[in-house]
C-alpha cells in the first residue's frame, strides 16, 4: 500500500536549493513582475530573496522537503510566530544586496505583510513552492498534510498568504479561512487564510 510522498526536514545545505524552488514557483506571479519588472533578472533576484527567509526559517521555525528522483519536488517554509520574531542577520544589507534598486518594493511588501500578520501564536506558512503546479500532483498536499497534523495534534493554528485563486482554493481545502484582502499596486491581491486552532473550532 502506498503511503505517498517521503516528507522530511530539510538540512542546511539546502538552502539554495529550496531558494530556487521558490523562485521558480513564484517567477510568473504577478506580484513578481511588480516586485521586479526586470524580467531577465528576476529569478536569480527572486533566488537571492528567498535565500533569506528560507535560512531564517531554519532557525525560527522549520523547512519540510519531499525528494524524488528528479530531486528537490517540493518545500513548506514555516515560522514559529509565538512571539516577535527578529529579522534575518545583516537583513537590510543583504536584502539591498539581493534586489539592488528593487529593494524599495521588497521592503514595501513585507512591512505591509508585517503590519497584517495575526497577533495570536500561530505557525506561518512563508513559502508553499513545488515543480509543478500546486494541483498538478500531490506533493503540495502532501507538504500541507504531513504538518497539519502535528499543528492538530496540539491546536496550533496556522497563516499563510495566497497570491492566486488557486493557492486559495489549495488553502481553503486544508481548513484555511479567508481574511480581508491586501492590496499593492498593479492590481495585485494578496489573500491573508487562517487556519483555526481547536480553540477556536
Amino acid at each position: 500500500m502506498s503511503t505517498g510522498p517521503l516528507v522530511r526536514r530539510a538540512r542546511y545545505t539546502e538552502v539554495g536549493t529550496i531558494a530556487a524552488l521558490v523562485a521558480e514557483a513564484g517567477h510568473a506571479l504577478p506580484i513578481a513582475a511588480w516586485l521586479i519588472p526586470d524580467q531577465p533578472r528576476r529569478a536569480a533576484i527572486l533566488t537571492e530573496a528567498a535565500r533569506i527567509w528560507v535560512e531564517h526559517s531554519l532557525f525560527f521555525g522549520e523547512v519540510h522537503v519531499i525528494v524524488d528522483e528528479d530531486g528537490l519536488a517540493g518545500a513548506a517554509v514555516w515560522f514559529h510566530r509565538y512571539r516577535p520574531l527578529p529579522p534575518p542577520a545583516a537583513y537590510e544589507q543583504r536584502l539591498a544586496a539581493a534586489c539592488g534598486e528593487h529593494r524599495e518594493r521588497f521592503a514595501a511588501l513585507g512591512a505591509l505583510l508585517d503590519d497584517q500578520r495575526p497577533e495570536k501564536g500561530h505557525q506561518h506558512l512563508a513559502f508553499l513552492a513545488v515543480t509543478t503546479d500546486l494541483h498538478g500532483t500531490g506533493i503540495a498536499t502532501a507538504l500541507l498534510d504531513h504538518h497539519h497534523t502535528r499543528l492538530d495534534r496540539y491546536g496550533t493554528p496556522a497563516y499563510a498568504e495566497a497570491y492566486t485563486p488557486a493557492h486559495q482554493r489549495l488553502l481553503a481545502r486544508h481548513g484555511y479561512q479567508a481574511r480581508p484582502a491586501l492590496h499593492l499596486p498593479g492590481q495585485n491581491t494578496i489573500h491573508p487564510m487562517w487556519r483555526p486552532g481547536h480553540s477556536e473550532t
